[in-house]
């Protein structure tokens, strides 16, 4: 016999929670101030909270010195001034430089990925902007304010890109600040495609206290620069030498630094480099931004902030050669795959807001505890995007690990682990993103022996947080937490954990005790089950459990399933009977018997209570269901398939609704059995003499509460 039962607490899926106050920010850099919270995206889209969880919006705020402006007149009206010695320059006018290639140039659309940090030297928020150009013609500046908030004041440009594009006046740029005043421009950026493209930057402390800018995107490669701290400009005293001219391996430029990552064509973008607890590590996402463009965050890692930086099998994130660098045409996989485009996975990851293409990161680490800041993009809903933010874990390899749900405010907490199932997704490489092709997750047990069976095998052994699985002969180390899911805030064991061998990772929850689907309702139709249980001739199970319902159509409810074998065959099943009073094999309502009211049948099935016997009796399975509504309605369903031999497996799911099953059994069949007696004492079920249930409308001799009465 085969029995679970879990607490009244499970239904509290039923009650109503708060929305999720949710923004939409393109490319978050996230900063703390005292507790609140804020997210600087491209396109002047900012938010702010206090929790990370629930997001509002806020307006760009710019200055001119005196008043507030607006984007088209804040970057072209201040008289700057940029010293190195007896060379200076005046006025560089970052609307212009952007603008210079393209007629009706617009700068609102062009302000992208600002990076926001406080500059304890100059005490002021200093804010370093890309000012987008079409043509790799583009500057990241240094703008400076004294409250977060804003307004920002433009005060010098940084790093200036696109020497080579028509128009451009490289005399206008600082380029001869660095390099010395030169008649004509130097061959060495006679190309733009062999440099930094200089936007997307990241600031940083090291830990010693130096300032530092990561920066660049796809063609050129990721590329680093010293700043100095009582400026918050470049350092111009730093001499990175050159190497590589009039090839594609340039890695060293007295101008634009020293390269990071990428190079050679190879996509890659949005750098972020963080501290946490032994390694800088560098994250760049590959791929285009699109949904079905592939956009993925890898990591690699280093001693030092200016590199080298490198992944797993220990290749540098510097590319020397033209290839693919992600999708199933790759053959040179480099960064860890923190994670990428996956769905059907707790309660917001599912159906059309499965996760995809995110990327675009930036990560804060305060109290010891580490938060992974992206853009996501959804499986069905075009180009729109979302902000999330997950807690990030170092396993045992000293590689970072993402929790598997989004940050809800409660940070997750170490934990240990123990035998029972889980649900588990492999974030694997080489997913067609052309057809947003998505890792979903299976079902899986981890046994007490150490041996993983279900959706995938293994083994797995565990230390107090630690947790070793090795699943399709890949290891992977990781952590086990717990942590509460999204939307209901339903406190789970789960665990996380990366393979240096393949930098894959994986995640894996504890499902709740006998919850088939997810609280959203959105799981589809069999898309995921309940306990199995086996039936021989003479058996019968018993299955106890509330029904949760969208409400939508009056098939968004239960289906009970069984097919052939000790296994459950989704893909051929011998029957599932819908809630609504239809058998999806036969694809008919023939032999289902029922009396519903339709006319209210939506709402009543939403939180009723189900009993629900599959009887396997002289080749025949009936399987037959008492509904008592959450208004105290009594229905019932049944439907029997004749011709039935050898071994069943029964198990119950779900079509967009989910259920909440407080016991799942199997029993020898006799005179009285089956049906757990929850209804009152005036709706005692009957039975005829062979055991089965009959309705009121039965007439003859029947069996209730173990007697025999007629009925006629």
């Amino acid at each position: 016999m085969k029995q679970f039962l879990f607490s009244a607490a499970m239904l509290l899926f039923s009650l109503g929670v708060q929305a999720q106050a949710r923004v939409s920010v393109h490319d978050p850099s996230i900063v703390d101030d005292n507790g609140t919270y804020y997210i600087f995206g491209s396109h002047q889209a900012w938010a702010k909270s206090n929790d990370m969880y629930n997001w509002s919006t806020m307006p760009a705020k710019w200055s001119n010195g005196s008043s507030n402006v607006s984007c088209d007149v804040a970057f072209n009206t201040m008289k700057v001034t940029l010293s190195n010695g007896d060379r200076t320059l005046s006025n560089f006018d970052a609307e212009a430089w952007a603008a210079a290639s393209k007629s009706g140039y617009d700068i609102s659309g062009n302000l992208w990925a600002p990076d926001v940090i406080y500059n304890r030297n100059l005490g002021k928020w200093c804010m370093y902007l890309s000012i987008n150009g079409p043509d790799w013609n583009s500057s990241i500046i240094l703008l400076t304010a004294d409250n977060i908030e804003g307004p920002y004041v433009y005060q010098a440009p940084v790093v200036v890109s696109g020497f080579a594009t028509a128009n451009v006046d490289y005399k206008k740029s600082d380029l001869e600040l660095v390099i010395g005043e030169q008649a004509t421009l130097p061959n060495r950026y006679k190309s733009n495609s062999y440099w930094p493209h200089a936007i997307d930057p990241c600031v940083f402390y090291d830990q010693e206290g130096n300032l530092w800018m990561s920066y660049g995107s796809w063609l050129g490669g990721i590329w680093i620069l010293q700043l100095d701290e009582n400026t918050g400009l470049r350092d111009y005293t730093v001499d990175y030498g050159v190497n590589g001219d009039g090839t594609a391996n340039k890695e060293k430029d007295y101008y634009f630094g020293k390269k990071l990552a990428g190079g050679n064509f190879v996509s890659g973008e949005a750098s972020y480099v963080e501290y946490i607890d032994g390694y800088y590590y560098l994250f760049v996402t590959y791929g285009g931004l699109t949904a079905d463009g592939g956009y993925q965050m890898r990591i690699f890692r280093s001693s030092n902030p200016d590199g080298p930086y490198k992944d797993y099998k220990d290749k540098e994130a510097i590319f020397r050669n033209n290839m693919t660098n992600f999708g199933p045409t790759c053959t040179d996989n480099r960064g860890e795959n923190i994670f990428g485009a996956y769905g059907n996975w707790g309660n917001v990851a599912v159906g059309d807001f499965g996760e995809r293409s995110q990327g675009h990161n930036s990560v804060l680490t305060k109290g010891g505890r580490s938060y992974l800041v992206y853009h996501t993009r959804f499986q069905n809903r075009g180009e729109e995007h979302q902000v999330r933010v997950h807690q990030l874990f170092q396993n045992q390899d000293g590689w970072l690990c993402a929790a598997p749900f989004e940050y809800t405010g409660v940070p997750a907490t170490e934990s240990s682990i123990a035998e029972s199932n889980y649900k588990l997704l492999i974030h694997r490489f080489g997913l067609n993103h052309s057809n947003k092709e998505q890792v979903t997750p299976v079902n899986v047990k981890l046994q007490s022996g150490g041996t993983v069976s279900g959706g995938v095998s293994g083994s797995w052994t565990a230390s107090g947080s630690n947790i070793s699985l090795t699943l399709n002969g890949n290891t992977y180390q990781g952590v086990v937490i717990e942590l509460p899911m999204e939307i209901t805030n339903e406190s789970v064991i789960a665990f996380t954990a990366m393979s240096s061998a393949t930098g894959e990772t994986v995640w894996g929850y504890k499902a709740p005790d006998g919850l088939v689907g997810n609280s959203v309702n959105t799981t589809p139709y069999l898309g995921d089950f309940s306990e199995q249980l086996q039936l021989t001739d003479g058996e019968m199970a018993t299955f106890e459990f509330t029904n949760y319902s969208s409400k939508d159509n009056n098939w968004n409810n239960w289906v009970a399933c069984v097919s052939a074998g000790t296994t459950f065959n989704a893909g051929s099943p011998l029957i599932a009977l819908r809630a609504d009073n239809w058998e999806n094999v036969s694809w008919s309502n023939s032999g289902v018997t029922s009396n519903f009211n339709w006319d209210t049948f939506k709402n009543d099935m939403d939180g009723s209570q189900v009993v629900l016997t599959v009887k396997y009796q002289n080749g025949s399975v009936t399987i037959h269901a008492d509904i008592t509504t959450s208004n105290g309605t009594k229905y019932y369903e049944e439907f029997t398939k004749t011709g039935v031999t050898g071994t069943i497996t029964t198990c119950l799911s779900v079509d967009n609704s989910h259920l909440v099953v407080t016991k799942a059994e199997v029993s020898p069949i006799t005179a009285i059995n089956g049906v757990m007696q929850k209804q009152d004492n005036q709706n005692t079920p009957m039975f005829d003499l062979q055991g089965r249930r009959v309705n009121a409308q039965y007439k003859g001799i029947v069996i209730q509460n173990g007697k025999k009465i007629i009925v006629k």
